[in-house]
């Protein structure tokens, strides 16, 4: 057991070491090698038990969220006030969550092995990565970010997710360590089931997966777009101290600077402009008759209408908030054309736990408000759809973004899709970074290029292959301009949803059906 502890640390710190912390995406193949070479029944011994597993792989999972995730403290004491002893008991909890799932694929990854070598020798050692697959897409997590997500920064590996979603990374990167397991436990054994028997079945789903990356990333290259958009990105870069001392009178200073912004932007230069969430410092009014107190309102947003037909003359999607005559605030994105109308609004659908809401809130109204600094939202209900620049364009606003069925489900037939957060609260973290990387596989799920404002940063602009062609750093303010091509290659993940993922999830659920049989045989 002493053996599995060390070989979790030493994987906990290849998972550390390969996400935007130190930036070494390769070593996530060998993250899973020291714990599935430790578990491995040695000759002689019956090797772990599966709590022994457990315990070993949730150990893993506590030490590398805790590190990657520590930023949470920071934005717990920023944006409610909270006491570092209770940030950190945040942190803790998260970890324990999260590492949870590492423990529980280590605990069946060896019942699953067996079963799949007693099918047919190389089934078993294929099995690993999959049991991977359908525990971190089973799982319910906070925040998604599955592991193979590290080696966004790859485009052939990225565009992997045009076929199989994220979670077809995280096969390549298991199932590579699973490999290297194999070579280094048989080492030296000449007896038995060939090498290459053993491992040709692994060999050859990662040689496909990463085969069809290869072409769709090079079919994307050798494409003729049908048409170059050029885009702005704005980043408008409201900082920490100016959200955490938010009164009246900045709310119209940062409404000046905005203004001042968009004016300053040559007419005609782009066919598309965006701006972040909250980049709008005060509340949209969207209604055709506003109520007469909101005249003040009325008159602000009108100050960044004619801004946009004055300045930059183009199509314009930026986000703010918005008070409905009833009901509570929403977080809303607006388009505002060319000559400065309003053409349509967009209310977020999935909103943030612990920031927009209190979990259970819905159940338990009397949770709402109970935390200082956790907002009380209202979700919209409407799939987002701007038809600007000649183009369907689609939209998550900061958090939705990370969940692909609920974006596969919104798009719909657009050809853009926009994503618009604000990465404040974390700080000069890497919490920005992790955010991005989980939001990227969504371009290449969806075949579409995504074009991510950030209010003080990460922007990007990520290509049709989920890699990322351009990006504006944390805490500059500027513009990321672009001209991004559109192809009308549409990828097999956005006609066939989580098949992969489904596919593995009935395969383990299977081999662990038989690995109990052949438990109870023995």
């Amino acid at each position: 057991m002493k053996r599995a502890l060390i070989a979790a640390l030493a994987g906990a710190l290849l998972v550390i070491l390969a996400y935007p912390t130190i930036s070494w995406a390769p070593l996530m193949v060998f993250a899973w090698t020291p714990l599935l070479v430790a578990c491995r029944p040695a000759e002689g011994l019956a090797g772990l038990t599966w709590r022994q597993r457990l315990l070993a792989g949730w150990l893993m999972g506590f030490v590398a969220r805790a590190v990657l995730f520590r930023w949470i403290a920071f934005s717990l004491a920023e944006l409610s006030g909270l006491p570092p002893v209770v940030g950190w008991s945040a942190v803790a909890i998260f970890a324990l969550w999260h590492g949870l799932w590492f423990g529980l694929f280590l605990a069946i990854a060896e019942p699953v092995r067996r079963a799949g070598d007693a099918l047919r020798p190389g089934l078993g050692l294929l099995a690993v990565p999959v049991a991977f697959v359908a525990v971190e897409w089973v799982c319910p997590t906070l925040f998604n970010l599955p592991l193979g997500a590290a080696l966004w920064e790859v485009p052939p590996v990225s565009a992997i997710s045009a076929l199989t979603g994220a979670q077809g990374t995280s096969f390549v990167c298991v199932g590579l360590s699973a490999v290297l397991a194999e070579l280094w436990c048989t080492k030296g054994q000449g007896a038995g089931v060939p090498l290459r028997r053993r491992l040709a079945p692994t060999l050859v789903a990662v040689a496909v997966l990463l085969g069809f990356g290869l072409a769709w990333w090079g079919a994307h290259q050798a494409s003729e777009p049908r048409r170059v958009l050029r885009v702005g990105v704005l980043q408008v870069n409201w900082t920490l101290e100016e959200k955490k001392s938010m009164t009246t009178k900045r709310r119209f200073e940062l409404l000046g600077r905005l203004e001042e912004r968009l004016r300053a932007i040559e007419p005609e230069t782009y066919d598309l402009l965006i701006a972040s969430e909250g980049a709008y410092p005060l509340y949209w009014v969207v209604e055709d008759t506003p109520d007469a107190k909101l005249q003040p309102l009325v008159a602000a947003m009108a100050r960044v209408k004619r801004a946009v037909a004055e300045g930059p003359k183009t199509d314009l999607i930026i986000g703010g908030l918005r008070h409905p005559p009833s009901g509570a605030t929403r977080n809303s994105a607006v388009h505002i054309t060319p000559d400065g109308q309003l053409a349509g609004y967009y209310d977020k659908q999935v909103l943030m736990p612990f920031g927009e809401k209190i979990p259970g809130q819905d159940w338990f109204p009397a949770l709402k408000g109970s935390v200082p600094g956790v907002g009380v939202f209202d979700a919209g209900d409407t799939p987002c759809r701007f038809e600007a620049a000649g183009e369907v364009v689609a939209c998550g606003i900061c958090y939705e973004g990370l969940f692909p069925e609920h974006t596969r489900g919104d798009i719909a037939d657009a050809s853009v899709l926009l994503n618009l957060t604000i990465d404040t609260w974390f700080g000069r973290s890497t919490a920005p970074w992790f955010h991005l990387m989980a939001h990227s596989p969504r371009a290449a799920e969806n075949g579409v290029p995504m074009l991510r404002s950030a209010l003080t940063g990460v922007s990007a602009i990520i290509g049709e292959d989920g890699s990322p062609d351009a990006l504006l750093d944390l805490d500059e303010t500027g513009m990321l301009t672009a001209e991004v091509p559109l192809t009308d290659l549409t990828p097999p993940y956005r006609v066939l949803g989580p098949l992969f993922a489904l596919l593995c999830v009935l395969m383990t659920a299977l081999l662990l059906r038989r690995a109990r049989r052949l438990e109870r045989s023995a």
